[in-house]
């Protein structure tokens, strides 16, 4: 119950991350928004540590609930 219950968490934890990550694009500055993506900020590394993370505890969970199972 607990295992289920924390892939869940981590589910949810990394679609939120990703969806936060993101920056918001209209489609009508292009070459304004590619600037952005190679310049990491501070903020923007620890959100992707977090993602990877938490993609990777949600596996975790996946194969220990499928060897459980």
């Amino acid at each position: 119950m607990i295992i289920k219950l924390l892939w869940y968490f981590f589910s949810l934890l990394t679609i939120f991350l990703i969806l936060i990550s993101n920056p918001k694009t209209n489609g009508l500055n292009i070459s304004g928004n590619q600037n952005k993506v190679l310049n990491f900020s501070s903020n923007q590394v620890v959100i992707q540590r977090l993602i990877f993370f938490s993609l990777l505890m949600f596996f975790t969970f996946t194969l220990i609930s499928l060897l459980v199972n």
